[in-house]
């Protein structure tokens, strides 16, 4: 009963995973066709690629599971799974609590429901995290694995930053506009986006726990 259990899981979490890999690519094609190159300025779009990235791994390996008679990932991709949802819940986040509301009225319906913004703000994070949270059986992830998840934020701040201050790159975000703040807000963005970025790995990864132990 329970390995027909895990079966009926792996498969929801195969069905979830193959329709973000179709929204991811739809979210993308109208991303290019909008921005062209430029769409990887953005965080939204080099998180919503890495995580197409990562459900395609998934996919693969869930379809080589299923016909093998086997229902657990490997750590790795289970690992990549969780870099990836963590990187959308920033995603997310920062959508709702930031990009959202300094649009005004409109803002949310904007940034949430129109264009690639759909896909890439919206569906594509919550189906990941859930698929992840409650349908996908990987090993018991390290606690190193709560700073994994932080490097892509790190890397893309750091560069973002770089960019910004050589005037090779315009935002694309409010809080990376470093010509146009104190130098005092650029560190105090940088240190709430980078601590909510490792709150949300330590809460993914703390919620992980508890519903493989309940499994």
């Amino acid at each position: 009963m329970k390995k027909m259990n895990a079966n009926k899981k792996q498969m929801i979490a195969l069905i979830l995973n193959l329709i973000v890999i179709v929204m991811e690519i739809i979210g993308a094609v109208m991303s290019a066709r909008k921005h062209g190159a430029a769409m990887f300025q953005f965080y939204t779009e080099d998180s919503n690629i890495f995580a197409l990235l990562a459900c395609s791994i998934f996919a693969v390996v869930s379809i080589l599971n299923l016909a093998h008679g086997k229902t657990e990932i490997p750590k790795w991709v289970h690992i990549l799974k969780y870099i990836a949802a963590c990187c959308l819940t920033v995603t997310f986040v920062v959508v709702i609590c930031v990009l959202a509301p300094t649009l005004g009225p409109g803002g949310y319906t904007e940034m949430l429901l129109q264009g690639s913004m759909l896909y890439h703000h919206f569906l594509c994070p919550v189906l990941v995290v859930i698929s992840f949270l409650f349908f996908e059986r990987g090993p018991q992830l390290d606690k190193k694995c709560r700073f994994y998840a932080v490097i892509p934020t790190i890397i893309y701040a750091a560069a973002s930053i770089l960019l910004n201050i050589l005037k090779v790159m315009d935002g694309p975000y409010p809080f990376l506009h470093v010509f146009e703040q104190p130098i005092y807000m650029s560190a105090l963005w940088c240190a709430v986006i980078l601590g909510g970025a490792y709150l949300f790995a330590w809460l993914i990864w703390k919620l992980n726990g508890k519903v493989r132990s309940g499994r």
